[in-house]
Formats: C-alpha cells, structure tokens, sequence
C-alpha cells in the first residue's frame, strides 16, 4: 500500500522544546519559502545536524508523521510504501528530508523528491496563493502518484501537514475511494475514516464537460462566456475566478480528475441491472467498457460531431458488424455483440454529450441464452422501453 503522508514541522518543533540550540536559527527560517533553501543553506545544515543527534536514539513519538506511519503498518500487518510530502517552505522540506532518512531506519520503505514533493504555493502566509496554487498543486501531485501505484492500494495519512489541508484530503480520499487515517489527538489510536457515499453530480460535469476540460488545462476568459451561458451555482463551486479569467480549483480538479477516468451509462430504473448480483453485473460493465472504447474509436477515426452522425455511421455498418449486430430494434436500438465477454449481448443507443459519449443501456444477455431467439427477444421487449426513466451509473474507462 502507498501512504502519501504531508509533512508539517512537529519533528522541528519537538526538538526545539530540548534543544535551545534552535534558537539562533528557527526564527530566520520559519515561513520562508522552499525556494531560499540554497540561500539558507549553511544555517540549514546546522539545524539538520541538530535535529539528526536529538533524534539518537531513534524513538516512534519524535513527530506525528512517524508515529502514525508506523501504526499504519502495523495496522495493516505488512510493510508499506510512504510518501512525504512538503509544503512551500524550507522547514517543511527539512523535517521530510531528516524524517525519510529517520523512517528508513525504523523499517519504513518512504521516499522523498524534493524536485517533486515540495508542492509550490503550498503555504499560510497567502491565502489567496494557497488556494489558487498550493492546493491545486497538491491535487496534481497526488493524480500523480495514484496513477504511477496503478495496482496498489493507496491511502492518505492526515495526521501531520497544515489542517486547512484535512477537508480537500478528505473530500479526495472519498471520492476516489483512497483509505485515509490519522492519530487520534495526542493519543496512541489510529483512526481509519470509513468510505461515504460521496460522488460528483455526473449529470453536472455532462452538462459543462467541454468548458470543463478547457479550464482543466489553464485558464480561461471568463466574463464573454458568462454573459451567454446560465451557469449552475454548483458548477461554480469548482471554478477559481479572478480579472475575467478562470480555472479550476482544488475541488474542481479533484472532481474532473474522477469524471475525465469514467464514462456514463443511463440504465433504466428499476432494471436488472440494478438488481444484478457484482459478478454478474462486472461481467456486463466490462462489456459496456469494451463498447465505449468502440464507440470513442469510431467518433475520433471519423470525424462524428454529434449523435445523429453516430447513430447514422453505426446504422450503415451493415449487419454483420458487433457495434450492430442484426437488424435494428424497434426503437432504433442496436445490439452489441462483445468480443471480450463472448456471452454478453447489449441493447443500447451512443449519445454524444458536451462531456463525451455516453450509453444507453436498455437491456443485455449474459450467461447461457438462447443465440437463435435472443434479438427476437429483444425486439418484443423493446415496446416497452420508450416510456423508461434513466439513472446515471459511473463506470470507470478501465476495468
């Protein structure tokens, strides 16, 4: 498991209580920014070589970060890879560098880059630069190293850093479903925060998923765009705004990051679907993903702008063709024939949405069905789908 650990300065601060040694020092180096290390760098050095002889011998309560670190692991029975994370300043960037070599002798796998791990912006001396920048930033690093752990399990280790950081730690961890722990107070209890059931409006991020993925890659003129667009009061919780220009915030990019690795079915309400047991139901996702990477292939490869074009280009596919497989169904429907799950057949209609192509699945077999009657099947069922009411169902691009 990947423990992606911020760092705050209690290592610095604990020492500073024994050793006066500090004195001469802390105050030249606190709040100032990550950047001046190499400025600093000769009284830099005296206060690791302090830091380093009060650490001997190595104890577990020397800062939050290695106490709970260490109760992680042993909460999990099995070693586990951290990750520290500094914020924006030169303290900080100094407690990860002692509290890696520190962690690395207690039996900890950590790592610590400063070219990476010291998150720029991220600091309290400028709210409007925390929030603007260090945040975001922090959001970015973490997409990161999700990414980079495709595999592992990772989680979030909220017991040191600032505390303006908890709420977008906590909302990231839940929404992307990482396991987030912290030290409960001074005392020696680990806390694990279960999984809610917190998600993103999907229908919302269909709605603006263009002007979305616009702001996800820099700013944007902003006032034009408002004057002619109704905006949801909700939308605007995600958008930094500031001189006619816009972008994403910290929660914005928390929540994109989740939309833009998912795509949207529609299933009808009250469906099989929704009453299908997980194995069952994993079998037909994984046949809707197989569908939805078709479906993007054949928009990219030609050109298809809106969903008439797609509907056209998959009618005039011909028959023999999985996108198409027999004759249309009453209502236009067409039927999917999976090639990776060799025994699941789906009814569906491709829309294209603002916020990419999404699927409307009426019905599917799966499992043993007859190959002979199963369109005839679908075309008598298929009377009754029109008047059908739609819910959203999140499924991620990969299995």
């Amino acid at each position: 498991m990947l423990v992606i650990t911020p760092v705050g300065t209690s290592l610095i601060e604990n020492c500073r209580k024994d050793r006066r040694e500090f004195d001469p020092h802390i105050p030249q180096l606190k709040d100032q920014p990550a950047r001046a290390w190499e400025g600093n760098a000769r009284r830099v050095e005296a206060v690791k070589k302090i830091l380093v002889n009060w650490l001997r011998p190595l104890r577990e309560d020397v800062s939050a970060e290695v106490k709970s670190l260490l109760k992680i692991q042993e909460h999990c029975g099995r070693s586990v890879q951290a990750r520290l994370l500094a914020t924006d300043t030169i303290l900080s960037r100094l407690a990860a560098e002692v509290l890696e070599e520190v962690l690395l002798e207690l039996g900890v796998d950590v790592s610590f880059d400063p070219s990476y791990d010291v998150i720029k912006g991220l600091q309290v001396a400028d709210a409007r630069e925390f929030q603007k920048e260090g945040l975001v930033n922090l959001v970015k690093r973490m997409e990161e190293l999700r990414e980079k752990a495709a595999g592992i399990d990772v989680a979030v280790n909220i017991t040191g850093g600032y505390k303006a950081l908890i709420p977008y730690l906590t909302i990231m961890g839940q929404v992307h479903g990482l396991s987030l722990y912290y030290i409960f107070e001074d005392t020696q209890e680990l806390i694990r925060i279960p999984q809610a059931p917190l998600d993103i409006n999907w229908e919302l991020f269909l709605r603006y998923g263009n002007l979305l993925a616009e702001l996800a890659e820099g700013t944007y003129r902003w006032e034009e765009f408002r004057r002619s667009h109704p905006l949801d009061e909700a939308f605007l919780s995600c958008i930094w705004e500031e001189e006619n220009m816009a972008e994403l915030n910290a929660v914005g990019r928390i929540f994109w990051e989740r939309y833009r690795t998912h795509f949207i079915v529609k299933v009808r309400k009250g469906s099989r679907y929704e009453r299908e047991s997980a194995g069952n139901r994993k079998e037909v996702d994984e046949a809707l993903q197989e569908l939805h990477q078709r479906l993007e292939s054949l928009v990219r490869e030609n050109g298809l702008k809106n969903t008439e074009e797609l509907r056209k280009y998959i009618t005039g596919l011909g028959e023999g063709n999985d996108l198409r497989h027999g004759p249309g169904l009453e209502g236009g429907e067409f039927v999917f024939k999976s090639t990776r799950k060799r025994h699941v057949r789906l009814a569906y209609l491709p829309e294209i949405e603002p916020g990419g192509i999404i699927i409307k699945l009426f019905d599917y077999k799966r499992g043993n069905f007859n190959h002979q009657e199963y369109l005839s099947e679908f075309r008598r069922e298929s009377r009754f789908w029109k008047e059908s009411e739609f819910v959203a169902v999140a499924l991620s691009r990969t299995s």
